[in-house]
């Protein structure tokens, strides 16, 4: 086999699986990221599934964002967006699946030294995305569950071009290649809870560790084929979320949720443990807007003494077929290494139902 000739180990990236982000619908973002304590009839939040147990009928939402930030993978670019769909059937029960990203990473390193007297330029890119598909079932008009299942995979791809620092050139055919680290599905369960008596609601979610398979598959420029560096698990740690509602008033909604995460360790990176807590409110116009205002602050995780303002703006048709949401949110952080940092998020919201869809 030619890669016998020369190889090196695999290099994983700095950061792990990269640059995290929260997948929330657009709505959620202009209340600063609650979710977990508010029945949703029209879209889908992964960090309580049981608020879809509110809708009524089926339908699909679809969630796009745009980053401005000092953070290069996610600077100008399209985020992975969130899709869900939704389907009631008799007895209160409301089949729910969606598909979100999670992770980005766009780095590279140059001049790195490897065994036999070689420097490497590497460039990594990739990142993570969840499923989940799962069924919430109201048990009267105050009550709903949900039980699902819920799954993280992707891949980062590692470019790399090796050569010589020294006398010895490196060998033409195998210096230029690519690494594919391959997470395989990794499956856990969500278990959610969602109590709403019309002026409050008290939401509580729990996902279970997701441990799948990774394979590192290095794949040279010379060959149509892909050799197997390495086979391993890695594990994605738990979460619980939890939030509350209330409506001191009929057309004002207010509401606070805490999300949090045990330590993730994964491509010898880690990311310690924390929570992001969120605080917002919405006002309803009663001609079918809603303003909306948020604030979120976020102890340990990925990025540790984040603090992120928010606005939106939602609309609905008079028979809620059809709805568009709006949001934007600036975040400062420090990083020890780089000082203050910012990201600014756009995000859309678009969500129509069956009634509309069969227009």
């Amino acid at each position: 086999m030619l890669s016998s000739v020369f190889s090196t180990d695999y290099l994983a990236p700095p950061g792990g699986v990269g640059s995290e982000v929260l997948a929330i619908n657009a709505r959620s973002l202009g209340m600063g990221g609650i979710s977990v304590g508010l029945p949703n009839s029209s879209d889908f939040t992964m960090l309580n599934p049981a608020a879809s147990a509110w809708a009524t009928e089926g339908g699909v939402a679809f969630t796009g964002r745009y980053t401005e930030s000092d953070d290069p993978a996610w600077d100008n670019r399209l985020g992975f967006p969130m899709i869900s769909a939704f389907l009631p059937l008799p007895y209160g029960i409301v089949v729910t699946g969606a598909l979100e990203g999670r992770s980005r990473i766009e780095t590279s390193l140059e001049g790195i030294d490897v065994p036999g007297g070689y420097t490497g330029d590497y460039t990594w890119s990739g990142g993570l995305v969840e499923a989940y598909l799962g069924a919430s079932v109201r048990t009267g008009d105050w009550l709903a569950v949900s039980l699902g299942g819920r799954s993280t995979f992707g891949n980062i791809m590692s470019d790399v071009e090796l050569t010589s620092n020294d006398s010895v050139p490196p060998v033409p055919v195998n210096s230029v290649y690519r690494d594919d680290a391959d997470f395989r599905m990794a499956w856990g369960a969500t278990l959610g809870l969602l109590l709403h008596t019309g002026r409050f609601g008290l939401g509580f979610s729990v996902s279970t560790d997701r441990k799948g398979r990774l394979e590192v598959d290095r794949d040279f420029s010379f060959s149509d084929e892909a050799d197997t560096l390495d086979a391993s698990f890695y594990t994605i740690p738990g979460e619980i979320s939890a939030g509350v509602s209330f409506r001191p008033l009929p057309e004002l909604l207010v509401g606070a949720d805490l999300f949090t995460r045990k330590t993730m360790s994964i491509l010898g990176s880690r990311t310690e443990e924390g929570s992001v807590y969120s605080v917002g409110a919405e006002y309803g116009t009663g001609d079918g807007l809603r303003p909306r205002l948020g604030y979120s602050w976020m102890d340990g995780l990925w990025m540790d003494g984040a603090r992120t303002m928010t606005a939106g703006l939602g609309y609905s048709f008079d028979d809620r077929t059809a709805g568009l949401d709006l949001a934007a949110a600036h975040t400062r952080w420090d990083d020890p290494l780089d000082g203050e940092l910012s990201e600014t998020v756009f995000s859309v919201s678009l969500w129509a139902s069956e009634r509309w869809l069969g227009q």
